[in-house]
Parts: structure tokens; sequence; C-alpha cells
């Protein structure tokens, strides 16, 4: 073997690892790409997919019930008719911290359409206009998480993150350009 054969020998040696190098990179920024996007969609969805479906997301605050689990669970509602609500409806009643968008769950005692009013189960009634809704699911330990998306703060961290996984997927793109570029250099 001569020695221009040698050095050719070499450099395709190091061309492979080089390559070898660019999969595992390519690879580890793949996986970590679609992690970071999946975690944006998974913030936003539970916030922003519900109201498509004519249901409407909270905090859950003070829990009457005891099925809501734990404060700071979303709690979705659904609008019905005001002599719907039966006894033994959980509804959301708007907390006197409404400013964060969190109700108190109760349970329905009995409903008086001509007073417009509903009895709870803890002895006290409300008007129809304070009763945001019937709970219809709960999603516990998330609720902050979701909720962030109506903060200032919350939106920032939700885009940078998202924007962080397209970035990576771009750079993973580049990658697979120049390992591309690789594998036709060797076969040449």
């Amino acid at each position: 073997m001569n020695r221009k054969e040698l050095n050719m020998s070499k450099k395709a040696n190091n061309n492979n690892q080089t390559v070898d190098e660019k999969k595992g990179k390519r690879t580890g920024l793949t996986i970590l790409g679609y992690v970071l996007v999946i975690v944006a969609v998974l913030i936003v969805l539970p916030v922003v997919l519900p109201p498509i479906f004519g249901y409407y997301t909270y905090l859950s605050g003070t829990d009457h019930t005891g099925n809501i689990s734990k404060y700071g669970s979303v709690v979705y509602l659904k609008t019905i008719d005001e002599a719907s609500y039966d006894d033994g409806n959980i509804v959301a009643i708007e907390s006197s911290d409404s400013s964060n968008r969190t109700v108190d769950s109760y349970y329905v005692d009995s409903n008086d359409s001509s007073a417009k009013e509903i009895a709870l189960r803890d002895g006290n009634g409300v008007s129809y206009k304070v009763v945001k809704g019937q709970v219809i699911a709960k999603t516990p330990f998330i609720g902050y998480l979701s909720q962030l998306c109506f903060s200032a703060v919350g939106i920032i961290v939700t885009i940078v993150i998202f924007a962080a996984g397209v970035a990576i997927m771009m750079y993973v793109n580049k990658i697979s350009k120049e390992i591309n570029t690789m594998v036709e250099q060797q076969t040449v």
C-alpha cells in the first residue's frame, strides 16, 4: 500500500467516525427537540382545546364536595340551562377572588327555578348569576402549569420552550444535510 492510499484510508476512517458522531448528535437533538415541542403543546392543550368543544377551564379553589382532589386542579365546566341543575350535580360558583379564574365547587341540594336560585348542600343559596357552570371533568396537578397560559410570564416561557424545540429541529436538519454530503463524498 503506497503512501497516497494510506492517507486516503485514514481520511475515510476519520470521515466515518465523524459521520457516526454526527448521527449520534442528530439522534439526541431530535429527541430533545420533540420533547420540547411536546411539552409546549401539553402546557397549552388542556386550556386551549376545551373551549372549542364548549367547555370552560378554571382553577379549582375551595372544594366543598371532596371530589375535585387538590386546590389548583383545572376544572372543566359546561354551561347548561339553569333549570337543568339537579340534586347531586357539582356546580362551580364564582370565587370571591375571581381575578385569577378560580371557582369553588359545591353539590346542588335543590333548584328553585322560579326564584332563580340553587340551594347548596352546605345550606346556602346562590343566584344563577354566580354559577359558572356544571363541573364536567377535572385535571389534577397540572392546574397551575396549564393556567400559565393566561399570565405574561407563562406565555413567554411557553413560547421560548416551543421556539427552542423548533430551533433544535432546524439544527438537526442542518446536521442531516452535512451527513448526506459526507456520505456522498465517501462514495465518490
